[in-house]
Formats: C-alpha cells, structure tokens, sequence
C-alpha cells in the first residue's frame, strides 16, 4: 500500500545509496539479462534517482528496468546502508503510472 508521496520517497530512499555494487550479484534479473547494470539493482536506484531529480528524464527510458524487478529483495539482504530496492521499484511505478497517465 502507497502510504506516502512516491516523489518524496523515491528521492529520500535514494540518497541511501552509495553505489558498492554488493547487490547486483544476488539479483535475478540482472543474471537473466546478461549482466547489464540497467538491470541491476543499483542501476535502478540510479535510475530512479534520475527519474525524480532530473526534469528532462525521458520515464519511458526506465519502465523496462522497474518493471522486471520481480521483488525478491535478496539485494535488500546485502545493502550495507538499507536501501530496499524491490519496496524503490514499487514506489518508483507508481510514480511512473501517475507521470505516464498524466501525461494522456
């Protein structure tokens, strides 16, 4: 359940991130897309905190990494700062529906 501002969410969870890299080895999805960081779980966090910061981010550029994001969370197990990346990727598509539906 969406308890709060997805913008405000995403833009503080993703200041967490120091970008080590200890959870793109536990993740599924970047295994079965060929080891490409834009399927990673810290390519999403960068991903996001684009999305949110940067007001000529193309959303669109994004969807495909969001979305194959199955909520495993075995990266949340192996962030040394926390960063919930599978509760980001929740937050970060209903950002995405709003943006993308107001945008019709």
């Amino acid at each position: 359940m969406i308890k709060m501002n997805s913008e405000e969410i995403l833009k503080q969870v993703t200041q967490k991130c120091i970008r080590c890299g200890f959870c793109v080895y536990s993740c599924p999805s970047w295994s079965v897309h060929g080891m490409n960081e834009y399927y990673s779980p810290r390519g999403r966090v960068t991903l996001i905190k684009a999305m949110v910061n940067d007001p000529n981010f193309k959303i669109e550029e994004a969807v495909d990494s969001i979305y194959t994001c199955n909520t495993c969370r075995r990266c949340y197990i192996e962030c040394p700062t926390g960063v919930d990346v599978a509760e980001l990727s929740i937050y970060a598509r209903d950002y995405i529906a709003k943006k993308l539906n107001a945008v019709k």
